[in-house]
């Protein structure tokens, strides 16, 4: 047997051995009815040092501590992109209960944007857990004493002030929401994600305010933070001498609340087991002392009420026009447009470059044709990777295909020379196999 037969036939077997071990061990994880048997990964879609990242891993040492469940909750870090990026991957996960997510209404706020497609009908809620109230706040050295004062200097000089803020997120909806209670007045927000990241933009002098759960305000005001407002109705009995904004004449009442997040088709009863473990951990001694030196509520809910209480915030931040001026451009839409533009160009100078001869002029007119088509077929294989559950291996050995065949020839008889002649049919195999190993493996990112 020649050599490259006898690489061909390793490769071969070994890819039928690789597929062969996942069916079993998937068929052994599906036969046994013990939930979980394995690590759950917890993502926050946050960087860590935040208030949603000290809060995931508060119920991840309780749920170890007093052993509310037979494995271990790992915390996954995925910040970036206003949490999105995060919560893109656990929409993608497979819904068999050993992925979860904490996000606050950065989900709703997201989709409310325009920022990305799906919110929380793309997820089966779980719990919601803790509630705080939001602080504004500016540099010990900012010359603002109050919320009057800050909103005033914005109305003054529109678009000066910068607001570090998610784009797309709570932060960032709690300064449209105060600009319009005052008419004129307008923010210049820049992209920060994460109060770690906020809190080092405003002591830096990057930033001229931000908001923060009171929570990071604790953690952060003795870094050089100064308070000089909170969205609660009454001023809090632990912080009194930060007063409301109501008191100031803003109508910003508000209280960030942590949401625990399945993707959408996981079992109803792992579910309710988790809603249940939450539900535990939050009742503990250690859970309520960390909670109320963070000046938050013990706040739990699940089932119905759960659910009324999140299409109640749903209402509420659908109600306000996130469109601003003020945000930073749009940069992947410009960087897509140009993108374009110079393969059009590309395309235009080719065109102009062919001979006039006639038998050129056809040849001319079947590369055009053969890159519209790649185009196309690149778009469609996009999409299918976005809105179709179908797994990234087949979705992504359909499109080299597809590619191959154009890059070879569109006739018949040169697509059969492609499979019987080359070693196609391999990379069409292998190439999607390994990349998804590689994404899962190394990196720890979920492919669809």
């Amino acid at each position: 047997m020649p050599t490259s037969q006898l690489i061909r036939l390793i490769v071969w077997i070994a890819v039928l051995g690789s597929l062969i071990g996942f069916m079993l061990d998937a068929r052994s994880n599906s036969t046994n009815s013990d939930y979980p048997n394995r690590p759950i990964t917890l993502i926050v879609p946050f960087g860590p040092g935040g208030e949603s990242d000290t809060f995931a891993r508060m119920i991840q040492r309780t749920i170890a501590e007093h052993q509310f469940l037979d494995q271990e909750v790992v915390v996954k870090n995925v910040g970036g992109a206003g949490a999105t990026i995060g919560s893109g991957q656990a929409r993608k996960a497979d819904p068999d209960g050993y992925t979860m997510m904490l996000l606050h209404e950065a989900l709703i706020t997201a989709q409310a944007s325009g920022k990305v497609s799906y919110g929380p009908e793309s997820f089966e809620p779980i719990a919601a857990s803790g509630k705080t109230n939001m602080i504004i706040a500016v540099a010990e050295d900012s010359p603002y004493q109050s919320l009057r004062e800050l909103m005033e200097a914005a109305k003054e000089t529109p678009n000066e002030l910068v607001f570090a803020a998610n784009l797309g997120a709570p932060v960032h909806y709690a300064g449209l929401i105060l600009e319009q209670d005052l008419p004129g007045a307008h923010f210049r927000y820049t992209q920060k994600g994460g109060g770690a990241s906020r809190f080092e933009a405003v002591i830096g002098g990057h930033a001229d305010v931000s908001a923060f759960s009171l929570g990071e305000y604790i953690s952060f005001k003795d870094g050089g933070l100064r308070a000089v407002a909170i969205s609660a109705a009454e001023r809090h009995p632990q912080a009194p001498e930060i007063a409301t904004a109501v008191e100031q004449g803003f109508n910003f009442v508000h209280a960030n609340m942590h949401f625990w997040w399945f993707p959408k088709g996981t079992d109803a009863d792992k579910v309710d087991l988790m809603a249940e473990v939450i539900r535990q951990c939050m009742a503990t001694d250690q859970v309520q002392e960390q909670l109320a030196l963070r000046l938050s509520e013990p706040f739990v809910e699940t089932g119905e009420t759960m659910h009324d209480v999140l299409e109640m915030r749903i209402g509420k931040i659908q109600s306000v026009d996130a469109t601003s001026p003020d945000v930073l451009p749009n940069i992947p839409l410009w960087v897509s447009l140009a993108t374009a533009f110079s393969f059009l160009y590309w395309l235009f100078r080719k065109h102009r470059q062919s001979s006039p001869v006639p038998e050129h002029t056809e040849h001319a007119k079947s590369y055009l044709q053969t890159a519209l088509l790649f185009i196309l077929i690149t778009a469609l294989y996009l999409l299918a990777l976005e809105y179709i559950p179908v797994d990234f291996r087949i979705v992504t050995g359909i499109y080299m295909l597809d590619v191959a065949v154009l890059s070879y020839g569109l006739s018949q008889k040169k697509f059969v020379e492609l499979i019987r002649s080359s070693y196609v049919p391999d990379l069409i195999v292998l190439v999607p196999i390994v990349v998804f190993f590689v994404f899962q493996s190394f990196f720890s990112i979920q492919l669809p």
